[in-house]
């Protein structure tokens, strides 16, 4: 949480723990070292990050949130429909740097 608000290319990151965070920590799955799911389970580990620039696809996301520690799960938030970007994205970071 501690990067909340950080300048990220010309605008403020928002970084929030999901709405329905609750704090328990939930029976651990397994992961697999170097494969990030698309299902992103409840854990105390898992971010909202919001205010993405639109232009930024899966990959950049997913290598600009690697940098603050290994990824078990990801999902950028889409349209339906179309399916373009929300500019918000949901994750677990197993470890944060």
């Amino acid at each position: 949480m501690a990067f909340d608000g950080i300048i990220f290319i010309n605008g403020p990151l928002k970084i929030r723990r999901p709405k329905d965070y609750s704090g328990d920590i939930p029976t651990p799955g397994v992961h697999v070292p170097g494969v990030v799911s698309t299902n992103v389970p409840d854990s105390i580990n898992k971010v909202f990050v919001g205010c993405l620039p639109a232009y930024l696809n899966e990959e950049n996301v997913m290598e600009l949130l690697k940098t603050f520690g290994e990824l078990k799960a990801f999902n950028l938030v889409r349209e339906n429909g179309t399916g373009t970007s929300k500019v918000t994205c949901i994750a677990v970071i197993l470890s944060i740097r």
